[in-house]
Parts: C-alpha cells; sequence; structure tokens
C-alpha cells in the first residue's frame, strides 16, 4: 500500500481558499487530510487525532504560526511541519527551522515543490521513528538477554554454594540460615526494601568463594595451620572475584566481601572496624568508600553467620546450644560484633523462643525436613 494512503495531513490557514486547493490536491495525491482555521483549532485537533504531518501558515488570527509550531514540538514531537507563508525572509525561515519546522514554502504555494517537500517530510519522519522503535527495542532485547544472563549465573552460583554445603553435613543448609538472620535483622532496621533484597542475595552467596577451598581443608577436625587458615580465608575475596563479572552492585560484593570483618578492625580480608565502615573511610586502596547502609548489611551478615556456624556442629565440634550462643555474641558485643547487630538478633532470639518464630524453629525446621 502506497504510504500516503495512511498520512494523515492537518491544513492549517485562515484563508478558506487556500485550505480547499491543498485538502482537493493532497486528497487526489492519497492524503488523508484535515482542515483548521487557526492555531487554536489545530490543537485541538491534534489532541483528538493522530496526524502525521501538518502544513501551518504563519500569520493567523490568534494564536501565530511559530507559537503553535513550539507547542507541536513540545507535545507531539513526531509530527512534521511544514511552514507555509506570503513572507520571504530568510532570519524567519532559520528560526522556524531552530523550532523544529522541516521545510519553509512560500506563497503562492506551487504544489510540485509541496508534494516533493511533503515526501521528503515524511519519509523523514518514518525514519525517525523507525530508528527511535529500532533503538527502544534494541535496548528492551539486550536488557531482557543480559537480565537472562545474569540471572542464569547466579542461579549457577547459587547451586554450586548449595553443592559446596551438600557435600560438607557440617554446613548442610548453613547460607540459608545465615540469610534467614540477617533479612530479619534488616527488617528490625527498617532498611529499605531494595537493601534488604541485597542482603538476602549476599546471604545466599556469602560462602560461594569456598568453591576454591579443599574439602580436606573444610572438614579438618583439628586444628588448621597457617596455611590452611590463610586459605580458608582467601574465601572472601574469592567469592567477590567469582561474583563481580555477573553481580553489578558494589554494595551486595561488598557485603560478600567483608562478613567476616570484625567490629574492631581485626577482621579479615580488609580489617575494617565497624567505625570505619558506618563512616564509609575505607583503609585499603581497591576499596570504594561504603556507606552506612552497606556497613549494616556486612555487619548483619557477619553475625548471623558467627551465630549459625556456633550452634551447627562442625568437624572439629559440636554445636553449641543457642544459650551459649547467644552469650557468645553478647561477650563479643564491640569488639567482634556491631553492638546493634547483637542486641536485635539476641531479641529475636528471645523473641523466638516465646513465639516459636525466627531462629529455632527456622533451624529446627531445616533439621525435620533434612532427615527425611
Amino acid at each position: 500500500m502506497n504510504s500516503k494512503n495512511k498520512a494523515k495531513i492537518l491544513i492549517v490557514d485562515d484563508e478558506i481558499r487556500v485550505r480547499e486547493i491543498l485538502s482537493r490536491k493532497l486528497t487526489d495525491d492519497g492524503y488523508h487530510c484535515l482542515t483548521a482555521p487557526d492555531g487554536n483549532s489545530a490543537l485541538k485537533l491534534v489532541k483528538t487525532d493522530q496526524v502525521d504531518l501538518i502544513l501551518l501558515d504563519i500569520m493567523m488570527p490568534g494564536k501565530p504560526g511559530p507559537e503553535v509550531l513550539q507547542e507541536i514540538k513540545t507535545t507531539h514531537p513526531d509530527i512534521a511541519v511544514i511552514m507555509i507563508t506570503a513572507i520571504a525572509d530568510i532570519q524567519t525561515a532559520i528560526n522556524l527551522m531552530r523550532l523544529g519546522a522541516y521545510d519553509y514554502i512560500i506563497k503562492p504555494v506551487e504544489l510540485n515543490v509541496l508534494s516533493i517537500s511533503m515526501d521528503r517530510a515524511l519519509e523523514k519522519r518514518k525514519l525517525m521513528i523507525e530508528n527511535r522503535d529500532y533503538q527502544l527495542h534494541l535496548e528492551q532485547r539486550v536488557a531482557e538477554q543480559t537480565k537472562k544472563i545474569r540471572q542464569s549465573f547466579l542461579n549457577s552460583t547459587t547451586s554450586l554454594a548449595y553443592a559446596l554445603e551438600a557435600k560438607d553435613k557440617y554446613t548442610h543448609g548453613h547460607s540459608e540460615r545465615v540469610t534467614e538472620i540477617a533479612v530479619a535483622v534488616a527488617r528490625e532496621l527498617t532498611l529499605a526494601k531494595g537493601t534488604t533484597e541485597k542482603i538476602k542475595l549476599a546471604g545466599l552467596l556469602h560462602d560461594v568463594g569456598k568453591i576454591g577451598v579443599s574439602e580436606l581443608i573444610l572438614n579438618k577436625p583439628g586444628k588448621l595451620t597457617s596455611e590452611e587458615f590463610e586459605l580458608v580465608k582467601s574465601h572472601c575475596e574469592v567469592g567477590e572475584r567469582i561474583l563481580s563479572p555477573i553481580v553489578e552492585d558494589k554494595e551486595i560484593l561488598e557485603m560478600v566481601r567483608h562478613h567476616h570483618e570484625r567490629y574492631d578492625g581485626t577482621g579479615y580480608p580488609d580489617g575494617l572496624s565497624g567505625e570505619q565502615m558506618t563512616q564509609g573511610n575505607s583503609i585499603i586502596a581497591v576499596a570504594e568508600a561504603y556507606t552506612n547502609i552497606l556497613s549494616q548489611g556486612a555487619m548483619a551478615l557477619a553475625v548471623a553467620d558467627a551465630y549459625d556456624a556456633m550452634t551447627s556442629d562442625r568437624p572439629y565440634r559440636p554445636a553449641m546450644s543457642d544459650e551459649a550462643a547467644c552469650s557468645e555474641l553478647e561477650k563479643g558485643k564491640g569488639k567482634q560484633f556491631a553492638p546493634v547487630i547483637v542486641d536485635i538478633v539476641l531479641h529475636l532470639q528471645s523473641k523466638g523462643k516465646k513465639t516459636m518464630r525466627f531462629i529455632p524453629k527456622l533451624k529446627k525446621a531445616e533439621e525435620k525436613k533434612n532427615a527425611f
């Protein structure tokens, strides 16, 4: 089908004779035509009809053509506009082009010249819309594909973390329990939903770096040598490196890297203290400044990780009772652990005993599930 049969043209001129001549000619050429006697009428038509091109007179009663042009290009930038006037003035033509007019035609209008200008204006409009739609759809397709790739990678990484835990009866379900505790802490801190979701993801992936540590070391029943302990400590940085190609969010990577930092600055891998993390003053060149929220996430994971480790059987010792683990958390306040995080976990632990919710119930449910 000829593109002219699809194009809708609005002819705006205060002279009825001009409107009639142009409308008849363009209709014969295959265009669908509308007419308006002034600028205000034209603007009303544009709101109700899908117009492709406007032939706009400059000198009209009421709102002049340049003002109409400016409003149309602001509210309907896809509409092509050709200005028609009896005034031959170069500066006026230049100003109208700057406002967005495609062309400037002098009356009396030569219909052949007008036809060529309209064809070119409509073709340019078509190309601009197609290019914009192509870019939009391309960006959407790329974004969707990128999201799928990232999700696939995260699924694979999470599966690897779970596979690692599945090989080790001592840490089975550890990441999920740590995540539950850390998320509960985040909610008590009334952190933003987005931040809580990041803590959730970081909790599930916090130990993924242990994939690079030998099972013989991870399951060693006796005391680790200094070399073996250094290998275990490396899982924080290894986890960050594994995730960094696909997890662009620095908050998540920061939490994975720093879940073994201590409040007094004697943790690893970077020796950040609670005060330094809270103020966002990193003491390592490779790290960027971290905000208070990021620090809360990292320190929440640190407490959750320690609590679950203490209350789980490990190769080198049996599980502590919940009471003993809470006592150790209390002893570590202000030293290993952030006081506010410890207080929240102790509060939730106490609440859980009374309501059969939170930590004890989660652990017992997990143990019951694994028994079948």
